[in-house]
């Protein structure tokens, strides 16, 4: 893991890091799922087989757990899922917060935007009903769904900039991101949109 970009949102530390979503040792790490939460692909796959070394039996812990927690067998942009994070404890993660971005397949728009704004506030909302204090994203809907990046990247910064203003509980909010031919892109983003960081009180 590496610390490419290390910015503030008010009082919080927005961070970008390159590597694996699944050794990052935030309190919460979240899943760019797919509606029913069936983890086949992409992050999803990858974040369920290291959670319980299985990707099918941690979707039907998923499974179970939208049905317990929203009521149904599907979640909407906005609405967020639970689950523990098992054998990734030992890592430092105590919490899998899915999340549903929106399917672009390379368009992008107005719609496009808003669900994918709710698919990052989601998480941030749920972190603080938590009451933890990092919380780690994935690039949402940047890979198989097709959304731009640059435009996934400028939506998290605005999201997150949004929610420093009322977060409480959140210090650390970070964008992991896996392909190191997008981190350039993401570096200047996060570079030209947040306030520098300092040590100093």
């Amino acid at each position: 893991m590496e610390t490419v970009a290390k910015k503030k949102a008010g009082n919080v530390v927005v961070k970008l890091v390159g590597g694996d979503i699944t050794s990052y040792p935030a309190d919460a790490i979240v899943n760019a799922a797919n509606r029913y939460l069936e983890h086949g692909g992409g992050v999803a796959y990858v974040i369920a087989k290291a959670c319980a070394g299985d990707a099918q039996k941690y979707t039907g812990i998923s499974k179970e757990a939208v049905r317990e927690q929203v009521g149904r067998d599907y979640i909407e942009h906005g609405e967020v899922v639970v689950t523990p994070a098992m054998r990734l404890e030992e890592r430092g993660i105590k919490y899998v917060i899915h999340t549903v971005g929106p399917v672009c397949s390379g368009r992008w728009g107005k719609t496009y935007g808003e669900k994918l704004k709710l698919a990052f506030l989601g998480p941030l909302k749920k972190a603080e009903e938590l009451g933890i204090s990092s919380i780690a994203f994935p690039a949402i809907s940047a890979g198989i769904y097709g959304c731009p990046f640059e435009r996934v990247v400028e939506t998290f910064v605005e999201t997150v900039k949004e929610f420093s203003e009322m977060t409480v509980h959140l210090k650390e909010i970070s964008l992991v991101v896996y392909e190191k031919e997008l981190i350039e892109t993401a570096r200047e983003i996060i570079e030209r949109n947040l306030q520098p960081f300092s040590d100093s009180p």
